[in-house]
């Protein structure tokens, strides 16, 4: 790779100043509609406008919907193992060693899937479908990270004696405590951007047509150095020398992301200075700012928004693609940011709040009345709170009067109706989806119409999930470990009892892959029932047939995992037992072919001898003796 250029510092700082302040103000036209979805989320209700005396009740429907619609997709993609799936991909057409290229598919899918395991990837997308849902955009990134650690722990050493005759020989093992530094990770790290912490080229309309893109990160001093040291024994790229005492608690008025939505909602964050015995700040406490400027070949680190520290190439040399993934829940032609659920939802909840909180308060205002007191009328006001065989003692009739209340109209409740039904048909979550009990009368059969054309929208989301994230989340991933993986690793084969360990180098991880997830390509949650009675029928219609090119063991787990069961192979044979039956049938049909043969034509009859003597000899036998023909 060529020698990067060095340029001057101050036109690069001024450089990166510039795109900043001009994606900033791109991104922030979002920020309003970001943190009003976020309100309605949490259910946070406004003091300032809240009104004393009258009821300001949130109905968390907006959460019910967001949460069934992530429950269905994080279900849909990492509900079991293995994720995700690897095949083959020739280029020009080249079919040699296919079976070769399917077994280093199979290694490179389960060294992917060990390491979504070990990043945790349902909590990590549990998280970013929840942003997606949320806000604008939902925002992943996926980077190599290597970690070391100077840490103490015990180490099994020979225990050497000297025996009687005088010999030094080893009793075993004892343990020592030792101090050396130990590598924590070297693998693929996923990690959840905050909204408010990702900024992208206001120019583009998707990711892949992003000139660059902004990423914040905070890190400890520590941290910092370790990241330079990584970047400098990389060799590429150039590290500007920049003072990090000095620069260190200059980071007054930045702060984390989450904080731009927090504050809004009253959440301080306290005082996030450390005091040295309860009097000066401590500083070398403070974590910097790290503004990450990415581009498909670039790479440079912007240090409390007041130097560069580095600027080179990107470390992803492998993909040369921006490390991230960035997904709306609705899609906007030639727009980066598209619709969030909540904020297609939003004024609807708004509504529904209202006209709840107005019957509340009539319901109130019926048991609680109002009085018309005659001004100069001797009338203690604690006469009127209402209570039962409560007396109110007037000199006239006319001295105290009741503000008639109307009763509560069928229209309200009707209207309060009409309401949740439009929640449910924008995002296609009817109560048979969301697991609540319906209130219309309907027959199955209608049920069934509707559940089913609930799950068509939902599963045309799912495959543009599919398309523009998942498959660039497996890619990214595996073209790293092609790229950084330059040791023998463990790979596990397989998840259930029977898995293998197979010690592979780094030439066993290379290759072209196509790369498909491997959950349903339909929504399984939204009829259990009928899923698990289509196996069912398929499973007895096969087996009646006796259909050749069915894998009926994968067909079986598919059938057992319809009753959500955790574990299915448990239930299944192992290889081992499948082989033992094997050769145990195999030796019965031997024995049975053999029994027969021998009663109806005895080899010792003359008539067998004599056929045997008239029989020419092979000249080529075969091993053990026995004859060929």
């Amino acid at each position: 790779m060529e020698d990067w250029p060095i340029r001057d510092r101050a036109e690069i700082n001024a450089e990166i100043e510039q795109k900043f302040n001009e994606f900033d103000s791109y991104r922030s036209q979002f920020e309003e509609q970001a943190i009003a979805n976020y309100k309605l989320l949490i259910g946070f209700k406004d003091e300032e406008n809240k009104v004393e005396g009258r009821s300001n009740l949130h109905i968390p429907k907006t959460y019910e919907i967001v949460d069934t619609l992530r429950a269905r997709i994080v279900k849909n993609f990492f509900d079991r193992r293995p994720y995700i799936d690897f095949l083959p991909a020739p280029q020009l057409g080249n079919l040699d060693n296919l079976e070769q290229m399917e077994n280093k598919a199979d290694v490179a899918s389960a060294l992917v899937d060990d390491q979504l395991e070990k990043n945790n990837i349902r909590a990590k997308f549990y998280d970013y479908v929840t942003s997606l849902l949320t806000f604008p955009a939902g925002i992943m990134g996926v980077g190599w990270r290597y970690e070391e650690e100077y840490v103490k722990k015990k180490v099994p050493v020979p225990d050497m004696r000297i025996n009687a005759m005088g010999q030094m020989v080893q009793a075993g093992y004892r343990t020592e405590i030792r101090e050396e530094w130990v590598t924590q990770w070297d693998d693929n790290e996923i990690t959840n951007i905050d909204f408010f912490d990702f900024w992208p080229d206001p120019q583009a309309s998707t990711l892949k047509e992003c000139r660059g893109v902004f990423q914040r990160e905070w890190v400890t001093k520590e941290e910092l150095e370790q990241k330079l040291d990584f970047l400098n024994d990389l060799g590429e790229g150039v590290i500007y020398p920049v003072n990090l005492d000095e620069l260190q608690g200059s980071n007054a008025g930045l702060e984390q992301g989450r904080w731009e939505r927090l504050s809004a909602i009253g959440v301080n964050k306290g005082n996030n200075t450390f005091d040295i015995y309860g009097n000066a700040p401590d500083d070398s406490k403070q974590p910097f700012e790290v503004l990450h400027y990415w581009e498909n070949d670039r790479h440079t680190m912007y240090i409390n928004r007041q130097e560069v520290i580095y600027d080179g190439p990107t470390p992803y040399w492998r993909h040369k693609e921006l490390p991230f993934i960035v997904q709306s829940y609705d899609r906007l032609p030639n727009e980066f940011y598209g619709k969030s659920a909540i904020s297609l939802i939003h004024d609807l909840q708004h509504e529904l709040n209202t006209q709840r909180n107005q019957r509340v308060d009539n319901v109130s205002m019926i048991l609680n009345k109002m009085w018309k007191v005659r001004r100069g009328a001797d009338i203690d006001e604690e006469e009127l709170v209402s209570r039962p065989n409560g007396v109110i003692k007037v000199n006239q009739l006319d001295d105290v009067m009741s503000f008639e209340q109307g009763e509560i109209p069928q229209s309200a409740l009707q209207s309060e109706h009409m309401v949740n039904q439009n929640l449910q048909n924008a995002l296609g979550t009817t109560g048979v989806i969301r697991g609540a009990d319906s209130k219309q009368d309907q027959t199955a059969t209608e049920a069934m119409k509707k559940a089913n054309s609930a799950s068509l929208r939902f599963d045309v989301k799912i495959k543009l999930f599919d398309s523009t994230g998942i498959k660039r989340l497996a890619r990214i991933m595996d073209l790293n470990n092609q790229q950084f993986i330059n040791d023998n690793r463990l790979v596990k084969l397989g998840v259930d009892s029977t898995q293998n360990w197979k010690r592979v180098g780094p030439a066993e991880l290379l290759g072209e892959f196509d790369y498909r997830p491997a959950g349903a390509n339909v929504d399984p949650t939204a009829n259990k029932q009928v899923r698990r009675e289509q196996l069912t029928n398929m499973i007895s219609m096969l087996m009646k047939t006796q259909n050749p090119y069915i894998d009926y063991e994968s067909l079986t787990k598919e059938w057992l995992e319809s009753f959500d069961m955790r574990n299915p192979e448990k239930f299944m044979k192992s290889e081992e037992q499948k082989k033992k039956e094997a050769i145990q049938k195999q030796r019965q049909a031997q024995q049975q072919g053999q029994g027969p043969r021998k009663q109806q034509n005895p080899r010792g009859t003359p008539q067998n001898q004599r056929r045997m003597s008239q029989k020419p000899q092979n000249p080529n036998p075969k091993p053990g003796g026995m004859p060929n023909g």
